[in-house]
């Protein structure tokens, strides 16, 4: 038993060590996203915890409302499924509230044709739809939308079951390919700049150590924030986009609702104006573009109202994570308010 141990110790004792640092370092949590899909280390783990809030949840999901009549219809991405934490919850402390959180998992524009098609707007009575919707998303999912679609709100709970389907296990097990990756992506994030991590997470470097809480001068984003300037930055597609939310606007007007447009910028997008070395990082210009066209809708100029309170308040967006953190949650939604009032 002794020759096999000492035999098998230099196979066992590498492995063992790499478990180890991914142990210690790895976060396997849903947030924040962009460590777990970068494999970078978490050096932090309390940083998330100090901006996020246990409050009871005060606006209502679709999938458990018996309620038919609300001020607000939020649709969107999981920036409008947060929670306590949510622009939206923040709403519903002045106004009553609806989140469609069974379309979280989908389209969110084709979401909406659905409802205008089907039976939802004769069954709930609502005054203002905010489509919210990722930058990196919004004109695919615009282009993808088919018009004509239509659900029935007898449809609309099967959802629910089939988005818990969906969710999936990110727990961290000892024999899986993380135990090899994960260490060595350790050792880039303290040696290398700016790079891919995990060919899904850009590090770079900010010219800027005051932006988030932690001092950290790393911005970290998604890659696809990046890939999606090819589409997102075209004039044409931004005209497009904004012709097929006025035609949703004036559906939405024939249901006496008023549409409100929300995009979220990209993390790339709203610090991109601190990296350090913008040599092979082109522009995003989608908000510039979108800025400038006639609407029909209620629109929220998120960057621009987010861009004003970066220099007086940190943790605009989580260091970690995709999403904006409460910091700008509450910015967002005292907008909205103000727009509604």
């Amino acid at each position: 038993m002794k020759k096999f141990i000492l035999k098998t110790l230099p196979f066992i004792l590498p492995f063992f060590i790499l478990y180890l640092i991914s142990f210690l370092f790895y976060s396997d949590k849903e947030n924040p996203d962009l460590l777990r899909l970068g494999y970078i280390p978490n050096m932090d783990k309390g940083y998330m915890g100090i901006l996020d809030s246990n409050k009871k949840v005060k606006l209502e999901s679709l999938s458990k409302t018996k309620s038919k009549e609300f001020k607000i219809l939020t649709i969107g991405d999981s920036f409008s499924n947060r929670d306590s934490i949510g622009y939206n919850d923040i709403l519903a402390e002045n106004f009553s509230v609806l989140n469609a959180d069974n379309f979280k998992a989908e389209n969110q524009i084709q979401a909406i044709f659905k409802l205008i098609n089907g039976d939802f707007f004769s069954t709930y009575k609502i005054d203002y739809v905010i489509l919210q919707n990722i930058e990196r998303n919004i004109i695919y999912n615009a282009e993808s939308a088919d018009l004509n679609r239509k659900m029935a709100i007898s449809e609309i709970y099967a959802l629910n079951k089939d988005n818990h389907l969906r969710h999936q296990n990110h727990d961290y097990e000892l024999f899986s390919k993380t135990t090899l990756k994960f260490p060595f992506s350790l050792l880039k994030f303290f040696i290398n700049k700016n790079y891919l991590s995990n060919n899904k997470v850009f590090n770079l470097e900010l010219n800027d150590n005051n932006l988030f809480s932690n001092n950290s001068n790393k911005l970290l984003f998604l890659n696809r924030d990046l890939y999606s300037l090819e589409r997102n930055n075209s004039l044409n597609k931004v005209e497009k986009l904004n012709d097929r939310l006025n035609f949703l606007a004036k559906k939405l007007e024939q249901k006496n609702v008023k549409l409100i447009v929300l995009p979220a910028p990209d993390k790339y997008d709203m610090y991109y104006s601190y990296i350090a070395d913008k040599t092979n990082f082109t522009k995003p210009i989608f908000f510039e573009n979108l800025k400038k066209l006639k609407k029909d809708y209620i629109y929220i100029d998120s960057k621009e109202l987010l861009s004003k309170n970066m220099e007086s308040k940190k943790d605009m967006y989580y260091f970690a994570d995709t999403h904006w953190s409460p910091v700008a949650a509450k910015l967002i939604a005292d907008e909205i308010k103000e727009r509604i009032k």
